[in-house]
């Protein structure tokens, strides 16, 4: 799974946020086992497991002079590498003072 958030400002400037993938260990992207346990055991787990929920967050300074931006998180999976499949998005406007 992909987790993508980018942000247009209302001058158009469109502004990568931040990307995190979260995959499960020891499998290639065609699913087959590429480790054993033991090799697994020595490495920070990247995969997001089902029903847990975990927050990110980033920072990103945007132009100078932007007023407001349109911000747009997106969550995919990808089954293969040319097919993405999104499992949510979420757009919220910001302004700035």
């Amino acid at each position: 799974m992909v987790l993508e958030a980018t942000a247009r400002t209302d001058k158009g400037d469109i502004i990568p946020v931040g990307r995190k993938e979260y995959r499960e260990i020891g499998l290639d992207l065609d699913g087959n086992q590429r480790m054993g346990s033991w090799e697994i055991k020595e490495i920070v787990d990247l995969s997001l497991q089902p029903g847990k929920s975990v927050t990110e967050r980033f920072l990103k300074e945007l132009p100078e002079g932007a007023r407001s931006a349109e911000v747009v998180v997106k969550v995919s999976m990808w089954p293969d590498p040319k097919t993405e499949l999104v499992v949510e998005r979420v757009e919220r406007r910001v302004t700035f003072e």
